[in-house]
């Protein structure tokens, strides 16, 4: 891996299983230039796509060849192409072993090398490609602005290299699980219908990419409302299993079975309208009754936050937003996108605090103002200079 990110070989779409990078990098990308065409009054087409069973279709001997053509030659590529010989596998049911049968195809799961195995072998798909391609291993998606049927033509020709890809390098994507993902605010939104070996992708109006659910309009309900209803569903399961007396016990599972899964990748869709913030923090409130085991109605749930020291969700998810900015700004976190954040080079001048401040993009909508990077420069922008400046990620968590 180090050789491979030294040497550029691994491609800037590709976010998965690398340094500086992750579904929340790749997400925020995602969404800043979506969000951008929308406020521009252009329409975008997502292509959502699904390889079935990627990891375990990786050929051996054409994994070798692209090693090869990477540079890995010599000692390494002999060690690599030993690792994956000879390699059998049997079915054992109720104690009856079937024969053992040769392991051809797949990368070793649960190996230390394998994810940088199939990195490598995935790395070339995008190339070719006129829309804007992303990846996350094998999580693969392509949009583009959609102003004329040539565009529509062009996007199906990109689906089109996708398709001759899979069939060079014998990968397979299973066409019943990609979707279309229109991304428009406009009333009468272009059709789209795009074909993969003869099966039209089915359109959808919300579709989930990374674990956080996408919407035709970039608004966040939906999403909400799917981790807010799994959320409940955990405390439920908590409240009749769990049967301890102990608050330090029951605090450690709500937040590592609740809170956490409920704040992953915030900085992409933090909530912006009181409904959707007001629909976040029930989840917590339950949450605390349940901990100090106080029911009643007439019982404080502010006053039980305050005994617990639990900061709102809401403040929560700003402090994460500033977190990913200081690495954004410092280098420690790659985000992709066409609209990145220009340093302010009038800082003084302009009395901000710090010389770390950014330009403030120019927003005429809400939603697009409310999206990550206009809203958190604001935030950022008005922090103490003694925070901004932090000479580590530790020193500014503990600053901030």
């Amino acid at each position: 891996m180090s050789f491979a990110e030294t040497n550029g070989i691994l491609r800037e779409e590709q976010h998965g299983f690398r340094s500086k990078r992750s579904c929340e990098s790749q997400l925020l990308g995602l969404v800043d230039e979506l969000s951008d065409d929308l406020e521009k009054g252009k329409e975008s087409h997502a292509l959502i796509m699904d390889f079935s069973k990627a990891f375990d279709r990786v050929c051996h001997e054409l994994l070798l060849h692209k090693l090869h053509h990477y540079g890995i030659v010599g000692t390494m590529h002999a060690w690599i192409k030993g690792f994956l010989s000879d390699r059998q596998q049997a079915v054992v049911v109720d104690g009856a072993t079937s024969s053992l049968v040769p392991v051809e195809s797949g990368v070793p799961q649960g190996s230390v090398i394998g994810p940088a195995l199939f990195l490598l072998y995935i790395n070339d798909l995008p190339e070719g490609l006129t829309s804007t391609s992303r990846l996350f291993a094998d999580d693969t998606l392509c949009h583009r602005i959609i102003s004329s049927a040539s565009d529509k033509q062009a996007l199906q020709e990109d689906l089109n290299r996708l398709a001759e890809w899979e069939q060079k390098w014998l990968m397979s994507f299973h066409p019943d699980k990609c979707q279309t993902l229109p991304v428009s605010r406009k009333r009468n939104p272009t059709p789209c219908s795009y074909q993969l070996h003869g099966h039209t992708l089915s359109p959808v109006n919300e579709a989930k990419y990374l674990g956080v659910t996408l919407s035709h309009d970039l608004r966040w309900d939906i999403h909400i409302l799917n981790i807010t209803n799994k959320a409940n569903q955990m405390l439920g399961f908590l409240r009749r299993n769990l049967r301890v007396g102990s608050q330090e016990v029951k605090q450690r599972a709500y937040f590592a079975l609740i809170r956490s899964p409920l704040e992953f990748a915030s900085p992409v869709w933090d909530p912006y309208t009181c409904k959707d913030v007001d629909r976040l923090e029930a989840v917590q409130r339950r949450a605390a009754r349940w901990v100090v085991n106080r029911h009643r109605k007439t019982s404080s749930v502010d006053a039980m936050l305050e005994h617990l020291q639990w900061p709102t969700l809401q403040d929560r998810r700003r402090r994460a937003r500033l977190i990913t900015m200081y690495k954004f700004s410092n280098g420690l976190l790659s985000i992709n996108t066409r609209n990145t954040p220009t340093p302010n080079p009038t800082a003084k001048s302009t009395r901000l605090l710090h010389d770390a401040a950014y330009q403030l993009p120019l927003c005429r909508t809400t939603y697009r103002q409310k999206s990550f990077f206009p809203r958190t420069i604001v935030d950022w922008n008005a922090l103490p200079g003694e925070v901004a400046l932090s000479p580590s990620l530790e020193a500014f968590k503990s600053r901030i």
